[in-house]
């Protein structure tokens, strides 16, 4: 379970959220909403202890999300990025080890770089949804899900099957968060968190 609790997030000195307070329980996909730049990602880094709150709290299973305790908590939680190529690797045989790779790919993908990299070529839809599923296997023991846009690049039938592998995720009893603007995900949510602009 993640709480938010009295939370106001800030980034580049600009506030994005307000007092924000909420629970995403285990059994439970919870999405959140808003319109293009309004704050959904920044506030997914904030629950993954990337960014912390300016004000208010927020915790893992009773326990306070710090900068310092963030890395061992983001081991009980697997991570979609919006852009799942930064995966991609995955749908190979890895050049190195599995737990070696995720962890390179998950975490440090969210981190800024000294360096130019070559992006890999985009996915079709069908690798992003079969990269999702590979993704959640590979975390099966990882009581907590954060996705970001997962279905941002995928068609409609593709859509309603992320959906229904996100909630049969957390039937299973995962704690699921999800930043989306589909209809899909809105209506077929447990829990709907609007983002609004301040």
């Amino acid at each position: 379970m993640l709480e938010v609790k009295n939370a106001t997030i800030t980034i580049g000195g600009k506030t994005l959220a307000e007092r924000l307070s909420f629970m995403a329980k285990d059994g439970q996909l919870t999405c959140i909403t808003g319109d293009e730049g309004v704050g959904k990602t920044t506030l997914l880094r904030t629950l993954m202890g990337f960014l912390p709150v300016a004000d208010g709290f927020v915790s893992v299973d009773g326990e306070l999300l710090t900068i310092d305790s963030s890395q061992a908590f983001r081991c009980l939680m697997v991570y979609l990025p919006q852009e799942m190529r930064s995966l991609a690797h995955q749908l190979n045989e890895p050049s190195w080890p599995e737990s070696e790779a995720v962890e390179y790919a998950v975490w440090n993908q969210l981190l800024p770089r000294a360096c130019k990299e070559e992006q890999p070529e985009p996915l079709t839809p069908e690798e992003i949804f079969r990269l999702t599923e590979k993704t959640l296997s590979e975390g099966s023991g990882k009581p907590i899900i954060i996705a970001d846009e997962p279905a941002a690049f995928l068609p409609s039938d593709l859509t309603l099957r992320m959906l229904e592998l996100l909630r049969s995720e957390a039937a299973g009893g995962k704690t699921v968060l999800v930043a989306s603007r589909k209809p899909q995900f809105i209506d077929y949510a447990d829990q709907v968190i609007h983002l609004k602009r301040l």
